[in-house]
């Protein structure tokens, strides 16, 4: 029987308008993406991995789709920007900024590039690492994306400077719809770090982020891997990061939720390669109405692959929290290490958080564990700060702050954890007494 759509959009209407790497082959996944998306259109509530987060409003928005020309300066995206030293891509409302960038001096070997500056058809990259018929955004970034990221790393290479990509919303023109799709292959024995940095310009800026990022990881290869989301609480922020590990390789993925209104993460790595392994760290901090969904999965192909995973919410005010993590290990994945944990610090009476790790395992030689926990400020810790001289204020702050941080201490490079570091400080929500 038919499926039908469970929310009508617009977005069909702009399907015939993308003309970014317009080859047969690239618009026949298009083609493909938009009968499909004609079938499904965006997730409701009926699908299991969407019960918890209503698309509803997205669906009513009216987006609209042609930026204006940038008014931001190099001054300004040095400001917005993460990390200072960094090979720098910059996209600003869904436009690549050649002279805001920073791609000079690349190393023979690394190929870092806009989509719209691609000059070869790569529609056999395309769609490697999701699933087109999945429920949920894999058709809809299909059928739209006009711009992305291009990273190639050859044989070998290991970059000593990070790579940043720097997206902006100007919040000029409202609620402006963008969709992305990132690529980044590394070959054998590449090392690199990629940050991914989406951010508003300013507080009242809106609009939707549509991002699919697609990692090819091959034998010993290592990808430190970065996300940050800090977009205003206005907006809409929906992404999908999905990786293929060959054998020996390392993928750190790291995942910092701050803004939007309504932010999806869905992220996915299948260890195809023994001694491939994956670390998952996640932080999100919510606060007013704010509504974060984190779902992972993370898929043990093979014998003798392992996995680390931790995510953390702080939750304030009215928010909504959602973390489903599941660990999926085959039949034929025997010595399999696997761990899972998912902790949320409550700091108001009117949030909620629903949790879900699971793991579904049918070898049996295996090593494998998961929980979650739900609580609030610890009341013998906080006696411990005040007796010590601190406000009740000020004691709650640096609780939850040392709550959060603790992700931070799992991630490799000093320099980035610093950077996070004073970003979620400035963020974090105070505690508030319950």
């Amino acid at each position: 029987m038919k499926q039908l759509a469970e929310i009508h959009t617009a977005f069909i209407e702009r399907a015939d308008d993308v003309s970014l790497l317009n080859t047969p082959a690239v618009n026949a996944l298009r083609h493909k993406a938009k009968a499909q998306f004609e079938r499904h259109g965006l997730p409701g509530k009926k699908q299991e991995d969407w019960k918890y987060t209503s698309l509803w409003q997205l669906g009513q928005e009216q987006f609209v789709y042609q930026a204006a020309e940038t008014t931001l300066d190099a001054e300004t995206i040095d400001r917005l920007a993460l990390v200072s030293e960094a090979y720098r891509l910059v996209i600003v409302d869904g436009v690549f900024q050649p002279e805001l960038s920073r791609l000079t001096d690349l190393p023979q070997g690394v190929k870092l590039q806009a989509m719209s500056q691609l000059d070869a058809d790569i529609a056999d990259q395309l769609n490697q690492q999701i699933d087109l018929e999945k429920p949920g955004f894999n058709a809809l970034n299909t059928m739209l994306f006009s711009e992305g990221l291009y990273l190639h790393i050859a044989n070998d290479i290991r970059l000593s400077q990070p790579i940043e990509l720097v997206v902006v919303n100007s919040g000029k023109p409202a609620n402006l719809a963008v969709h992305l799709r990132h690529l980044v292959r590394l070959e054998k024995g590449a090392k690199a770090t990629l940050i991914e940095h989406y951010v508003s310009a300013n507080d009242a800026a809106t609009g939707l982020n549509d991002i699919v990022t697609e990692v090819a990881l091959a034998q010993d290869a290592q990808l430190e891997h970065y996300k940050l989301q800090q977009e205003s609480v206005a907006s809409y922020h929906v992404a999908t990061m999905a990786a293929h590990q060959a054998a020996g390789s390392h993928w750190h993925n790291a995942n910092i939720s701050l803004g939007g209104k309504l932010a999806r993460n869905d992220v996915h790595s299948r260890l195809e390669g023994e001694a491939a392994h994956v670390t998952m760290s996640g932080l999100y901090l919510v606060a007013g109405d704010q509504h974060v969904d984190n779902h992972t999965r993370i898929d043990h192909s093979v014998a003798n692959t392992s996995s680390d995973e931790v995510y953390k919410g702080v939750l304030d005010e009215k928010s909504h929290a959602v973390f489903n993590g599941k660990v999926f290990v085959h039949k034929d994945a025997q010595k399999t290490d696997a761990n899972q944990s998912n902790h949320n610090l409550l700091l108001s009476r009117g949030c909620e958080i629903d949790t879900k790790p699971e793991m579904e395992i049918y070898a049996d030689d295996v090593k494998c564990g998961h929980g979650s926990t739900v609580g609030q400020i610890d009341m013998d810790q906080l006696f411990f700060l005040r007796a010590r001289g601190l406000d009740e204020v000020s004691a709650r702050s640096l609780l939850t702050f040392a709550f959060a941080v603790d992700v931070l201490d799992r991630l490799p490079s000093d320099e980035i954890k610093q950077a996070l570091s004073t970003v979620i400080e400035q963020r974090l929500p105070r505690g508030a007494k319950v």
